[in-house]
């Protein structure tokens, strides 16, 4: 009988030695990450360390700066992802012109604006196209568009979030360095994520449409958020945290980008800022071969794995 219940002693602490140990693991490779994560996070605390040991006399404020679509969620939010002819997801545009809050497009016409926005792209360039984009929800309701994109994001695009992105996103927010995302999408699309990042609304920029009355009007409020427009918000972004803390240094330390040439000139301005101590960090994720202007300027990262669907 002691042999019996000293058997079943050590089964149950062998058990819970398992479960603990499974509990663990399954826990810390839940969302598994590229090696290059940590590696990122490692020098950017360097810096982090290196300016508070001289140059913080009051206190730093410390920042980084995010592209979203491509960099921290795979795929488009505004366009949706697919793969080869399949759709893993549909965009926010599609789906919110089937719900009526275009006004250019009915509800049935989501493949007329598709032929219109690609035209546009085409024959007039990146910046008319994404205006065109945006433009077409004047007289709509931000609020409810948003809280339509709110929907989508923790229903759908939270899951395909890259794990190496929301690593470094977290780790960067830990250590008390401000992550502020500038999109070329809508402002009323990206800032649905807000949740899901766990952040403010006021550090999601998009591309922002004037105001009356509460509705949108069909009028770009500028700088539009592509290529030097995301520069202008960065520095406006810089500028009104200084303005709010006049007796503090405030250090950009870090860029993300998957874009050269949507991303390329504040992914560019990032790098080329001389800070007293330590070096910026600025990243091209899945970002292919680099222009001739660009070359070995960025780190250059893949990225694949995300925190949801495999």
């Amino acid at each position: 009988m002691k042999r019996i219940a000293a058997n079943n002693a050590f089964s149950r602490t062998f058990v819970t030695l398992a479960l603990v140990c499974c509990f663990t693991f399954c826990s810390e490779s839940e969302h598994p990450v590229e090696p290059h994560a940590a590696e990122i996070v490692s020098s950017i605390l360097q810096t982090q360390e290196a300016l508070k040991k001289d140059h913080c006399p009051n206190g730093c404020i410390f920042l980084s700066f995010w592209d979203f679509d491509g960099t921290i969620l795979k795929g488009d939010c505004s366009e949706g992802l697919k793969e080869g002819d399949k759709t893993v997801y549909r965009g926010l545009v599609e789906l919110t012109i089937e719900q009526g809050f275009s006004s250019e497009f009915r509800r049935n016409e989501t493949s007329q604006f598709e032929e219109e926005y690609r035209r546009r792209d085409r024959d007039l360039g990146h910046r008319n196209a994404y205006t065109f984009l945006t433009t077409q929800y004047g007289g709509a309701d931000p609020q409810e568009i948003l809280a339509f994109a709110t929907r989508r994001f923790q229903e759908v695009y939270r899951d395909f979030y890259f794990s190496s992105s929301i690593k470094m996103w977290k780790d960067l927010e830990k250590a008390g360095i401000q992550n502020h995302i500038i999109s070329a999408s809508p402002h009323f699309f990206v800032q649905g994520a807000t949740d899901t990042l766990d952040t403010s609304p006021d550090r999601i920029n998009g591309v922002r449409l004037k105001m009356e009355d509460g509705q949108l009007l069909p009028v770009l409020d500028p700088p539009l958020t592509y290529a030097e427009g995301k520069t202008q918000t960065l520095q406006t972004i810089v500028q009104r945290i200084q303005s709010e803390n006049p007796d503090k240094n405030i250090f950009v330390l870090a860029a993300f980008g998957n874009s050269y040439h949507t991303d390329g000139p504040f992914l560019e301005f990032v790098g080329s800022s001389a800070l007293p101590a330590g070096k910026t960090k600025v990243v091209m994720i899945n970002g292919g071969e680099a222009p001739a202007e660009y070359n070995d300027r960025f780190l250059k990262v893949e990225q694949n794995l995300t925190v949801g669907r495999q």
